[in-house]
């Protein structure tokens, strides 16, 4: 009798961990999603709303889990686990998936659009979804949105800029990837990649002389306090994404890989609409901590910029972008 009350004890034991440890009886989904952001940020704010968005549309059967403050690990660290077959879902740069379909590279590159919505609607055109047809066939990355805004990157420097000439010289941090420094060498700097993290010390001990940002990212990270000029050169509407494994896709049936897509663009456009709202805010908390704010004329930016793209090879697709835009 004791061995098999204990046996039966054991047993409801091993069933309630097992319960606990698996889905609920409603749900058969789950997604992670994150990024470096705090919990108030644009971007944590658009994960939440596209969380809202599934789990109403799908009652509880697809659950989205949220998590800020880079609890996810780097964004190739959670590429990697997509790619693996992990329900994670990766919020990228398209440089870092250019390396698989070299298109993806235009999105970002400089002065290739002139706004949120000009990013919004090549994002949603017959040419856009042909290249992410071709990304999953090439890397196995399933695309589910690309028009999250961060707002245009802008110059920041410790002196004036008046002109292309006037950043001649000036050790100006990007990204590593070639988009990249193709868009620091169109500035007129010498392109200094290095981590996020490390440019506010960088600054602040003269290792470089400026960074290129967006508002958000830049108030976010207290670059005002180590700088003196914001030129709007306005020279990258930065535009991320977010795309999970063809393995974790597969799992879900066609209605809900629709229902999945549809609220990722969704979150896009919602979290887009916050960052567009807080561009003046931004750039106000930069005026109040003692930061000159000046408009440029472009012109020289830009032509440096299309020599840059001819280089990367990249024409034809700012071509095909500025054919689905009306503009060629």
């Amino acid at each position: 009798m004791r061995h098999t009350i204990f046996g039966s004890i054991a047993a409801l034991v091993i069933a309630g961990l097992t319960a606990s440890a698996g889905p609920t009886a409603a749900q058969e989904h789950s997604l992670r999603i994150g990024s470096v952001q705090a919990e108030n940020d644009p971007i944590i704010r658009g994960f939440n709303e596209f969380k809202r968005l599934v789990e109403e549309r799908s009652n509880g059967r697809i659950e989205i889990l949220v998590y800020p403050n880079g609890q996810l690990g780097d964004t190739q660290e959670v590429q990697d686990q997509a790619l693996a077959g992990g329900n994670v879902a990766a919020f990228t740069d398209p440089n870092l998936l250019a390396t698989f379909k070299p298109e993806f590279g235009i999105i970002g590159a400089p002065y290739v659009f002139e706004s949120y919505e000009d990013a919004d609607r090549f994002t949603s055109s017959q040419t856009f979804k042909k290249w992410a047809e071709d990304l999953r066939a090439e890397s196995g990355f399933v695309t589910l949105a690309f028009n999250w805004y961060q707002g245009p990157r802008n110059l920041m420097t410790k002196k004036p800029i008046a002109s292309r000439a006037d950043v001649n010289g000036l050790r100006i941090r990007t990204p590593g990837a070639p988009v990249w420094v193709a868009a620091g060498k169109a500035l007129g700097g010498t392109p200094t990649p290095m981590a996020w993290g490390e440019v506010y010390s960088a600054l602040q001990l003269g290792a470089i002389d400026g960074v290129e940002s967006q508002p958000s990212g830049a108030v976010g990270s207290k670059f005002h306090e180590v700088t003196t000029h914001v030129t709007k050169t306005e020279h990258i509407h930065l535009i991320t994404g977010i795309v999970v494994g063809d393995l974790w896709w597969k799992t879900l049936s066609p209605e809900d890989q629709a229902l999945v897509q549809e609220a990722a663009v969704e979150g896009g456009r919602f979290m887009s609409n916050l960052v567009v709202g807080q561009l003046e805010q931004d750039f106000a908390k930069m005026q109040a901590a003692g930061v000159t704010i000046s408009d440029i004329d472009k012109a020289e930016f830009k032509a440096a910029a299309a020599v840059e793209l001819e280089a990367l090879g990249l024409m034809p697709a700012l071509e095909a972008v500025r054919s689905e835009l009306g503009r060629n």
